[in-house]
């Protein structure tokens, strides 16, 4: 990668650490954005520069970016959590126009938008139907749920970044289609039911999160928490987690403790919203707190984003065949809601979520 464009992107990245200390008007960002500007003015491809990102693809002026780097990797993930797959800058760029980007792209309650010179989108990728085009985009992610769960271990980091381009990919499957119901991957075998169930609650967690307002890096931190909620029952034994048959009492005592393997071992990685960490400790809290793990502190309320994670949890597992139980109709799906409402589950969410569902013709 030619020099230059490393430059802009670490100027871009560094006024992006600043925006947190200051303003946006705030003279250390003015100075970085007008230096970006500067670089920029080299580096235009007739008459635009322009960055996309396909899956774990980060291209520069369609080449792809070989390159590894904190400030690369830090640009690629912000980009990433706002839904942000192509940016289009424009010759004749201004450098407050790239200093309001940054500011955008900075702020975790901030959407991007274009202005004049810099275009900010999504990438069309057109497959021969709607239906071949989600079922495309679930299988390609859930193969990188997949390979990044595959050997996974208290000494073994998950690759992390290959979750997020799995979230992003659920968040593109909901705008290709509206009906979640066709777009959740069934489970065709018992050994693939972690992962295809892990992408199955990111993908209705985005679902009710998005039906609740949430965006940008809100949006995808809820789809991460939702992929990594059970990353604790990769730590409890294969004959407890396969066993055909009701779990004994040191079984049951065993599988309950994954909410606490999985909190305390992605709490070890940097790289993880906090969210992620509080919905897998969380989900299975029970929103009249009768669930576990027992945190001996009274009246303590799982978090919103752990209420969502809970009832996309139960949904699919519900919906799902498994050994030890069939798979429920819809139309029994949602009278248990109803009656677990207030119980297990956030009422108001519960109401939300069937709304959600009616909305976009699932029943």
């Amino acid at each position: 990668m030619p020099d230059k464009i490393f430059d802009f992107i670490s100027c871009v990245v560094t006024a992006m650490s600043e925006v947190s200390l200051y303003s946006k008007d705030h003279p250390a960002i003015a100075e970085i954005s007008e230096k970006a500007a500067n670089i920029i003015d080299g580096l235009f491809v007739e008459d635009s520069f322009n960055i996309t990102l396909l899956g774990k693809n980060f291209m520069i002026n369609d080449t792809p970016v070989i390159e590894k780097g904190m400030h690369i990797e830090t640009f690629r993930k912000k980009l990433k959590a706002k839904g942000i797959e192509k940016v289009i800058i424009k010759k004749g760029v201004l450098a407050e126009e790239i200093q309001r980007f940054i500011y955008e792209i900075a702020l975790k309650n901030m959407t991007p938008s274009s202005s004049e010179h810099i275009l900010v989108g999504t990438v069309q990728v057109r497959f021969k139907s709607p239906e071949a085009d989600t079922l495309a985009i679930m299988s390609e992610n859930i193969s990188l749920v997949r390979n990044a769960y595959d050997g996974i271990s208290r000494f073994k980091k998950l690759d992390i970044f290959g979750l997020e381009d799995a979230v992003m990919g659920f968040v593109s499957a909901l705008k290709s289609e509206a009906n979640v119901l066709h777009v959740i991957s069934p489970v065709k075998s018992y050994s693939e039911y972690t992962y295809v169930h892990a992408a199955n609650v990111s993908t209705l967690t985005i679902f009710q999160a998005e039906s609740l307002s949430l965006k940008g890096e809100d949006l995808y931190e809820a789809g991460l928490a939702g992929l990594l909620h059970d990353i604790g029952k990769l730590f409890v034994s294969k004959e407890v987690l396969e066993k055909e048959k009701g779990l004994d009492g040191s079984e049951w005592t065993e599988m309950k403790k994954h909410p606490i393997h999985g909190a305390l071992y992605l709490s070890t990685l940097e790289e993880v919203p906090k969210l992620a960490v509080i919905a897998a400790f969380e989900h299975h809290m029970k929103f009249d707190g009768t669930g576990y793990p027992d945190t001996k502190r009274r009246g303590r309320k799982q978090h919103l984003i752990s209420q969502l994670v809970a009832i996309s949890d139960v949904f699919d597992a519900m919906r799902t065949e498994r050994p030890y139980q069939k798979a429920r109709e819809l139309p029994v799906i949602v009278a248990v809601f109803k009656e677990m409402a207030g119980k297990d589950f956030n009422p108001v969410l519960v109401d939300n979520f069937l709304n959600a569902l009616k909305k976009v013709g699932c029943f």
